[in-house]
């Protein structure tokens, strides 16, 4: 047994080596993908400004109208019924009080520190920029570019470009897929490398005007016939 005791010991001592590596790598693992998902959502959130730009721009402003409360409405029908135990005389002058204070608002004048508060309300979202989607930062630098370009290339020149912005090569190549999906760049696959390419869409090159034949083309004509 005292022989043996050693040679368990080391056993049991690579086995709980070897539950430890592997449990310490799928934390790795699990928090990669953490990190991706987390990168995925960063990416759709800035997809989802990118929308409501857009529906803002053209105009689709309209929301819907929220339910009435129900508890309003209880509230009101309860009180109904306290109200028409009042005499003719509390409601004559209730009516007439109303009226009075109608009158004394219609006359007042409109100020127009409200209106400045409105017109400066206007201007704040237009004075305000918006940061520039990824994938439209994306598809620039592609398009600029006279080779095919790897994720990691393009996240190293856009940090370089916009130092304030956190692009990693895991959100940089996220982004890049959802312009090939878009029709907006291609890849490319050599070996286990991917390279992006911009696909640029030109407008059709306008047909060239029928040639309109010049008085120089008759001169011959009409001096053959004098």
């Amino acid at each position: 047994m005292t022989a043996q005791e050693p040679t368990l010991k080391s056993q049991y001592a690579e086995k709980v080596t070897a539950d430890l590596a592997l449990n310490t790598a799928e934390q790795e693992r699990i928090r990669k993908e953490i990190s991706s998902l987390q990168e995925d959502l960063t990416g759709l959130e800035q997809d989802h400004e990118l929308l409501v730009g857009m529906r803002a721009a053209i105009g689709d402003t309209a929301t819907a109208v929220p339910a009435p409360r129900t508890g309003k409405k209880t509230a009101a029908s309860v009180r109904k019924p306290a109200a028409k135990t009042a005499t003719t005389a509390d409601a004559k002058k209730g009516t007439t009080k109303k009226a009075t204070a109608v009158k004394a608002a219609a006359k007042k004048p409109v100020a127009k520190k409200p209106v400045a508060k409105q017109a400066a309300a206007k201007q704040a979202p237009a004075s305000k920029e918006k940061p520039v989607p990824l994938t439209e930062l994306i598809h620039r630098h592609l398009s600029g570019q006279t080779e095919p370009k790897t994720a990691r290339e393009i996240a190293q020149a856009l940090t370089t470009a916009h130092p304030d912005r956190n692009l990693s090569d895991n959100l940089v190549r996220t982004t890049t897929e959802r312009l090939v999906a878009r029709s907006l760049a291609e890849r490319a696959k050599q070996g286990s490398t991917v390279y992006y390419t911009a696909i640029q869409h030109t407008a059709p090159a306008a047909e060239a005007p029928a040639a309109v034949p010049t008085q120089t083309e008759h001169a011959p004509v009409t001096a053959a016939t004098a």
